[in-house]
């Protein structure tokens, strides 16, 4: 009978590789299972923006932005780079950053004084509609230059808003109420959003990618 030696440093190292290729594809498949998933939490969000506001910019929501992880460091980040969004996704008061008041458009200046990107034309802005009021004074004589020049006053609720009247009925039209600070409710809850997808998604793509990364490892 003849028999077989095998040393077990043998073994050892065998399995010893074994385990690190198998690591390997682990990192691998983690790095794969964050990406995905922050993807699908991307375009989550991006499904989600429409129902919480007016989207005046189809591409503002697409502003969502994903740091992809890597074998080394499996975290990757969503974000939205557009500071001025931040409080409507965790709500709070907004205050001015200057010794100005807040400037909240009307309905007028919503339904013709923005762009095409959502931002209100320079000419629609409080202080040029005010500049321009100031420069052109309204003459008592005659009909020259009687163009509805914007003017403000105090409101009703106590804080100055901004007006202009329509030249024919004398009627008078709301451009802009000016706070020196307003309540933000959250309308968008990107945390909450991301966190939901990677709840529901991380455990079963995990599966999924480890499965394919140990079918196609060389």
């Amino acid at each position: 009978m003849s028999t077989i030696t095998v040393p077990l440093e043998k073994f050892g190292k065998a399995l010893e590789k074994q385990i690190e290729d198998y690591q390997k594809q682990v990192r691998f498949a983690a790095m794969k299972t964050v990406n995905e998933v922050a993807f699908k939490a991307r375009n989550e969000l991006i499904d989600e923006y429409p129902k919480a506001f007016t989207v005046r910019n189809k591409n503002l929501p697409k502003a969502v932005s994903i740091k992809k992880a890597t074998k080394e460091n499996p975290v990757a980040e969503v974000s939205f780079p557009k500071d001025f969004m931040y409080l409507n996704t965790v709500g709070g008061t907004k205050k001015p950053e200057s010794s100005k008041n807040l400037a909240f458009a009307g309905d007028e200046i919503e339904k013709g004084g923005r762009l095409s990107s959502g931002k209100i034309k320079q000419s629609q802005k409080p202080a040029k509609l005010l500049k321009y009021a100031d420069e052109h004074p309204t003459k008592t004589a005659g009909r020259k230059n009687r163009k509805p020049k914007a003017f403000k006053t105090v409101g009703k609720h106590g804080y100055e808003v901004i007006g202009i009247r329509e030249e024919n009925s004398g009627e008078t039209k709301w451009l802009y109420s000016l706070q020196n600070q307003a309540k933000i409710e959250k309308k968008w809850d990107f945390d909450g959003l991301v966190k939901n997808v990677a709840e529901k998604e991380l455990s079963k793509e995990f599966d999924k990618q480890l499965k394919k990364a140990l079918e196609t490892a060389k």
